[in-house]
């Protein structure tokens, strides 16, 4: 009877070490991504419409586009109605979307060009839109948080 004591104690105690490393690779680290801690810009290219900023923590990098959006996605942090933007999607309202060290959800920059009188030229926004997500993510808590907490969203 002990030896099936034993016997089940050891397979408890493999079972659970064997389970631990099919979950978690060897040397990962995991960072926590805090909204409320600032970063530097580290660079954009509006050409290819990515965009990096530095933080305490490591880079913080994605994509940008302009696409039509509304009134209520212009602010700063809100998760875009649309999420079937690329980067090549044309509009008036800046989306950013985090793709390093993981996938977020296009979240608008607070930048559009709602206020010029003829709404047909995007141009100013597509030039301009990988360089703010860039400041933004540096800068503004709200495209941060909005940025971070999308991560883990369902559809």
């Amino acid at each position: 009877m002990q030896k099936l004591w034993f016997g089940l104690f050891g397979l408890i105690i493999t079972t659970g070490a064997f389970a631990a490393d099919l979950c978690v690779r060897n040397d990962a680290m995991v960072v926590a991504m805090n909204p409320l801690v600032g970063g530097t810009v580290a660079g954009s290219d509006s050409l290819n419409k990515t965009w990096s900023t530095r933080f305490s923590y490591g880079m913080v990098g994605g994509i940008a586009t302009c696409d039509l959006g509304s009134q209520t996605e212009r602010a700063a942090g809100k998760i875009a109605v649309n999420q079937n933007m690329n980067f090549k999607s044309i509009g008036a309202v800046c989306y950013c979307k985090m793709l390093q060290p993981t996938e977020s959800k296009w979240v608008s920059s607070g930048y559009s060009i709602f206020s010029i009188t003829d709404e047909r030229n995007y141009a100013p926004c597509a030039a301009n839109c990988a360089s703010n997500c860039a400041k933004q993510v540096a800068g503004s808590m709200p495209l941060r948080s909005g940025l971070f907490s999308s991560v883990n969203q369902l559809d």
